[in-house]
This record gives structure tokens, sequence and C-alpha cells, in this order.
């Protein structure tokens, strides 16, 4: 009553109302309740939410417990292939109503590959090899390292091998374990695959340098440009954030046991934001791209990095004509 109060005098006072937004809060009433207009009749409250399925309810929090590294999306992907027919707004609603919901930590994007290594873009399995290593601490055993080698198209995480060194020696060793695993699905690889690595002292040794003579043709990156190993640099966030971090591993052997694990999980179960199917539908996993031949639409980034190649090659054979016309 005091605001209608207060209005009626308002209004009295001016017929017109300059900056009366100004003016209402000089006098401490809020614009919002001065224009407000309460409707001639209330509203009737809505009808109440229908209670969750408690069958499929319970089966979507037996796959949250089973993969708590994953956010609801992921997982409604993952119980449809594995043929339980739930919607993405479902599980999201079990997972709000469970308290389950997790505020993922934010993460530097993907960076693109530098102008140098735009001709490497894949457009197929085996085109592309990068490898890199990273750091696993083992109670009681120190750090250790993990060597890590990835097929650039689709994904697929051909080694994840664990060692006490990142030797050549051993660098070559995840390689080969690599190189076992690409054969096992395709067979001997017609083409030798490029291979990208950073500029540590592993792999520019003489030893691994001879190890894979003949084998791939090696891509080092640009000094102190940890962005043109792009995709392996996010995928160790995910192997940390998904694995090594849940885990307090006895030793080194069961370390190796549960790598492995990750390993499968992420290759066949986990799906990957990047694999959208040609025909459409949710996301695939590496293993579909890599070992089912699945058919994939190219990222948006590699799209962009080709055009901005073609534009440049553009440029350069412009110039090259009015060169010639000179």
């Amino acid at each position: 009553m005091l605001i209608e109060e207060q209005k009626q005098a308002a209004k009295k006072e001016s017929a017109t109302a300059p900056r009366w937004k100004a003016v209402l809060r000089a006098v401490g009433i809020a614009p919002s309740s001065w224009y407000h207009k309460p409707p001639e009749t209330p509203k009737r409250p809505g009808p109440a939410p229908k209670p969750l399925d408690e069958a499929l309810q319970a089966k979507v929090i037996e796959f949250a417990e089973r993969y708590p590294w994953w956010g609801y999306k992921r997982v409604a992907i993952v119980m449809r292939r594995a043929g339980i027919e739930v919607s993405k707004k479902f599980v999201r609603a079990v997972y709000k109503a469970q308290g389950l919901m997790q505020k993922r930590r934010p993460s530097k994007a993907e960076l693109y590959q530098s102008a140098k290594l735009y001709e490497l873009l894949p457009t197929r399995c085996n085109a592309l090899w990068q490898a890199d290593v990273t750091y696993i601490h083992i109670p009681g055993h120190g750090w250790w390292y993990a060597v890590t080698v990835i097929d650039y198209y689709s994904r697929y995480l051909l080694a994840c091998h664990l060692t006490s060194s990142f030797s050549a020696v051993e660098v070559s060793a995840g390689i080969d374990l690599a190189m076992q695993e690409a054969e096992r699905v395709h067979g001997k690889l017609e083409r030798m695959p490029f291979l990208v690595t950073d500029n540590g002292s592993s792999f520019l040794a003489r030893r691994f340098q001879a190890r894979i003579k003949d084998r791939f043709t090696h891509v080092r990156t640009r000094y102190r440009t940890p962005e043109q190993l792009g995709l392996l640099e996010r995928f160790h966030q995910t192997l940390k954030r998904e694995e090594v971090y849940w885990q307090l591993y006895d030793n080194p052997q069961d370390a190796r046991t549960k790598l492995d694990a990750f390993r499968q999980r992420y290759n066949d179960i986990r799906p990957h934001w990047a694999l959208q199917p040609a025909a459409g539908g949710d996301v695939v996993t590496p293993a579909d791209v890599y070992v089912r031949n699945e058919a994939i639409v190219l990222p948006t980034w590699q799209g962009w990095a080709k055009a901005a190649k073609k534009k440049l090659d553009d440029a350069m054979e412009e110039d090259a004509k009015l060169k010639q016309a000179a």
C-alpha cells in the first residue's frame, strides 16, 4: 500500500516523468516495484514435476558411479551406446536431483597447429601421430613417466607406456608398442606416418632417430611452443583428471594395469567431442573411427586451418604472377 500511495503523490506533483529511475532511487523506491503491474487474478501454479522413473534413475546412478570423471552429457551417450534408451534431459535431471552435477574446471582450449604443420592435417587414420611424455607419481617409487602416442585423426590412443625414465630407449619402446597396435588393427602400414614430437632430449637422441628411420617422417615442433602439440597436451589433462588423480597406485605394475584399463576405456567407451559422425547423431569413440572405420566430419578448426593454408597459397600464387608480369 505504501508504494501505491507514493505513486499517487508523485503523479499529482508532475504530469510528466523526466528521468523517473533517478527520482525513484532518490526517494528509495525500486524502479521494478514502481513499474510492476500485479495481475488482476493470480496465476495458477503449474503442474508438479513428474517423478523420475526409479529403475532408469538407478541405471543413471550406476553409470555415474562407474564413470565419475564424466559429465551427464557424455554419460547419456555411453548409456545409449550400451542399449539403454535415455535422454540427455533425463540424465541431467537425475544428476541434479542426486547432487552429481560437476562444475568442470576451466581449461585452455586446444590450440591450433602452427602454419608449418598445416599441410600435415590428416584426413585418414595413421597419417599423423603425436608422441610425448608426461609425469606420473607412484607413492614409494617416485616419479615415473608415461610415453603416450596418439593417432591424430581418430584420437585413438595407440600406446601409454609407463617407464622409470624417458631415455631414447624407453621412448622408442613406446613407439614400438604404438606400431604393434596399429599393425594389429590395420595390418602392415602402406604409408609412412608423420610423427610429430617436441624437442625433448630423448626425441633428439641419435638412438631414437636411428630407431624411427625408414618408419616415420619425423616432424619436430618449434622450440618453446607446446601449443603445437595441443592434442597431446589436452589429452594429458584428460589422463590426469580421469585416471591418475583418481588412483593411488600400489606399485609400477599396478599403475601399468590401471593405465591399460584407462586406455581401453578411452578408446572403446569414452565418446570424444571431436568425433562427430558424418551420418549425424551422437559423437563416437576413437575405436569407432580407428577400428571400425566410422566416417566423421573433420573438426571445425581443421577446416579453418585448411582455409587459411589455401588463402596463403593463393596469395603466393598471385604474387608469383605479378612478378612474372613485371
